[in-house]
Parts: structure tokens; sequence; C-alpha cells
């Protein structure tokens, strides 16, 4: 009969629409054989009106059962049931079956037509208007026409990959660079994850399991190109990105629920780093200032300006006034993105002078890969490999890192009297407490500092 072949007109459109490979087999149900019962009932009665075609009545008659299965079968894997006509104690209403993107099963909608019946004198009149309802919400149900893609919630049906897109461009425009490259970074890894995995996943159908399952994968291999697992300060940091990301998910309405929040974090030891004492950092000075001056300045200011090394490869020559002997940090190069100025003390100043900024363009880079002003920043990748190159010249721990020198700067600022907030403020700290905490590494000189100038039991003053 005709109803077999409407239903595969249906099946054919509508899976232009749906990608999804996953309905190989479906069992047909009780519910799907009562509905598709009455979907060819309901349309053989329609085909009676003016509304429908008739058919040629030469056509060899199908059974009912085979209509049943046949109608059932193909609408189901059509990922609807049509809609029909019923009537209730309540009174009339329109109904019909589509799939649920996120539990992948058929959910029933219905119409009420209470308010409709009202408008009519008689049932027959007000039929023809629902049987035109019926016939164009068929239509659409079989062009891929789905009622959860529209409304509030429809965001929430949006493919993860599209989401991750929209959200590079997002984090690009609103957060300073180095910040939008971490979560960029992160967004294209989680995004190679999905499109290995579920590339036609909906972004509110991402469940805890998969974080989980994501985060297992990143930690064997991210962490097996290096020999080993990743560390669990960058296993936090994954998390932290991915609760930033699925934050920002949930402001835009792509999905409820922050699955990286019921990650546990790994708990982190303290920086290996220790203090640089006084006559390394002479070796250092007297080795730099010929072999490589400009390096010298960088390592300065780590230390004296307290400025950090993502921080000084930004500087520009605009930035620094020797009349007002100051540093700007611009807010697009902080790292708490508010502007700071920095004093200079007589020391940066006269290294600064010898690296003669004058008569270059403000805009450009202080530190460039010329080693003097120029157009082009330094890398950053040079410095870490010209200090592996100290510390192999002076015998260096690698405890002592290239960063231990704003830890020493920190540590002996505080010990030379200068009051804590003010080496927070120019440390561009959250808080005193994040102060304390950078100034509480090991001091190599500590236990002759000691035994020099700590009291006696019986006298407060301190020993000569």
């Amino acid at each position: 009969m005709v109803e077999h072949n409407l239903a595969k007109v249906r099946v054919a459109s509508s899976s232009l629409v749906f990608r999804s490979t996953s309905y190989k087999t479906i069992k047909i149900s009780n519910l799907h054989r009562k509905v598709a019962d009455f979907c060819v009932k309901s349309e053989t009665e329609l085909r009676q009106t003016d509304f429908w075609y008739s058919q040629p009545k030469t056509k060899k008659k199908m059974s009912e059962t085979s209509n049943r299965l046949a109608v059932s079968s193909a609408y189901a894997a059509a990922n609807f049931l049509p809609a029909t006509l019923k009537t209730n104690k309540s009174g009339w209403l329109i109904e019909y079956y589509v799939e649920n993107p996120q539990t992948q099963q058929l959910a029933r909608k219905k119409i009420r037509l209470a308010r409709l019946m009202n408008r009519y004198s008689s049932k027959s009149e007000a039929r023809k208007h629902i049987n035109n309802i019926i016939v164009a919400l068929n239509m659409k149900l079989s062009t891929g026409w789905n009622p959860y893609f529209q409304g509030e919630d429809s965001r929430m049906y949006t493919p993860m990959l599209e989401v991750l897109e929209q959200y590079r461009e997002d984090v690009a425009k609103e957060h300073r660079k180095a910040t939008a490259e971490s979560y960029i970074s992160f967004a294209k890894i989680f995004g190679d994850w999905i499109q290995r995995n579920s590339p036609n996943i909906y972004c509110s159908m991402v469940s805890h399991s998969m974080i989980v399952r994501f985060m297992d994968d990143v930690q064997k291999e991210r962490g097996g190109r290096r020999g080993g697992e990743i560390s669990p300060r960058t296993y936090n940091n994954y998390v932290k990105n991915g609760g930033a990301f699925f934050s920002w998910m949930i402001s835009k309405c792509y999905c409820k629920e922050n699955h990286f929040q019921k990650i546990k974090t790994k708990k982190v030891t303290e920086k290996k780093r220790i203090l640089i004492p006084s006559e390394k950092r002479i070796q250092i000075q007297k080795y730099l200032v010929e072999k490589n001056p400009g390096y010298l300045a960088f390592l300065e200011l780590i230390y004296g300006a307290l400025l950090r090394p993502k921080e000084i490869l930004m500087l520009k020559v605009g930035d620094v006034s020797f009349k007002e002997k100051t540093i700007t940090v611009r807010p697009e190069v902080s790292k708490n993105g508010k502007q700071r100025v920095v004093p200079m003390t007589k020391e940066i100043e006269q290294i600064l002078f010898r690296m003669n900024p004058y008569g270059y363009p403000s805009e450009y880079f202080l530190f460039s890969r010329e080693q003097r002003p120029g157009r082009e920043q330094m890398v950053p990748k040079y410095y870490r490999k010209f200090w592996d190159k100290l510390r192999k010249e002076f015998n260096l721990p690698l405890e002592m890192q290239q960063y231990s020198l704003r830890d020493t700067g920190i540590t002996e600022m505080l010990k030379n009297g200068l009051d804590p907030l003010s080496v927070k403020q120019l440390a561009d700290h959250y808080s005193l407490s994040m102060t304390t905490i950078y100034s509480n590494h090991a001091d190599p000189h500590l236990k002759e500092l000691i035994r020099e100038k700590a009291p006696g039991f019986t006298s407060d003053k301190v020993r000569d």
C-alpha cells in the first residue's frame, strides 16, 4: 500500500539530514506497533479527504501486519514517528514522536487542540484544519526537523566541534595573549580527542565519564612522549583549563554542568628552586658583560625589578622612561591584566642606558632577535638555552633556575628591610601570602647567616 512507500520516501529525505550511523537495528516495541497501527489508519482516512491524493484502486493491498511493521520500522529508522490525531478525556490532540538527541530515544510530543476547536462551529470543519496541520507537521519531520533544535535549549544541541571553534575565537578576543594561548591549546587538544572518539556529539551530551577518559588519555599520550606521565602541575592545568571551557559553555547556554569540577586535582610538590647567592651572581655578571650584555640586562630586570620573563620580552622602547626613572608594564603585558609602574634602581638604569634605546621607534621591542631594540620580539627559548649554558659554565645545580633570580630578589629585598607591602606591589602579587611563598626558598648561606647573626640565649642583641 501507499503507507509503506510513503514511509520509504520520508526515510530517504530524512537520511540527508541525520548523519548518525548508530541506528543499525531497532526493536519494534508494543508502543511502536500501537502508534504505527494508528498511523496507518489515520493516513488512510486522510487520503479520503480533499487534502490528500487518492491512490489507484488496482494496487495490491498489503496485510494489516505488514503495514504496521513497515511503517513502524521505517519511521523508527528516520528517528521519528509521524503526527496523528488522537482523542482522550481532555479532548483532541496531535501526537508525534521524535528522537531526543541526549537520550537517543523516541520521545512523545503533543499539541493540544482545545483552543482551536473553540473557533469552529462543527468538528468536521475543525478536522479539516487539523488535517492540514498534521500534513504540514509530517512534511517537516520527514525533512529532518526536530523541535529539540529550537527554543530555549536549542544551543545545547550544537556539535561540540563547532562550540570549540567559537570558544577559540572568543578567548582570543577577551584574554591577553599568554592566557589565550593556554586556553586555545587546551581547546585544540580536547577538539582532537573529540574528533577521534565522538566527532558528531552535541555539546550537552558530553558526560562526566567522557571527561574522565579524556584526562586518562592525556595522562598516557602526552606523558608518554616524555617517557612517563605528565607532571601533577601539568595535569592540574588541564583540569583548570577544562573547567574554564565548561564555565564558558554554561554562560553561553551550551550546557548546564561543569564536569571538570568533579575531577580531583593532584597534589603538587613545592617548586624545586633555590636562591642564587651573590658570589654566583657576580660570576654570571662578569661573564655576560663580555659574552651577552643583552641577556645580562634581561636577568637584572628579573632580579632587581621583579619583572617576569614574559613581561620583559614584551617591553617596548616607549615603556622605558629615563626621565621618570620608571618602566611601565602595560595591561596586555601584565600577568594580572593591570598596568603597573616599576621604579628603576641605579643599577638597572645603567644597564638599560647601555642598551642605548635612544633613536629607536617607541613601538620597537626592547629585547629583540638582534640583541638590541627591534621589530621582532626575542624568542623565549633562546634565553632558556643560554641559561642552560650558564649552568654548565659555573656548575650550577638544577634547582638554580632562571626564575630563581626573581625569588632571590624578593627574599633579599625583605631581608634588607623593604616592607612586605612594597615588595608585594613591586612583584605584582595578588596577596602578601603569595609574596611569602616566593620568598620561602632554601638559602645556601642560611646556616652561616644564623651562626653569625642569631642572638644569644642571655642577650637579645645580634652577635657581631
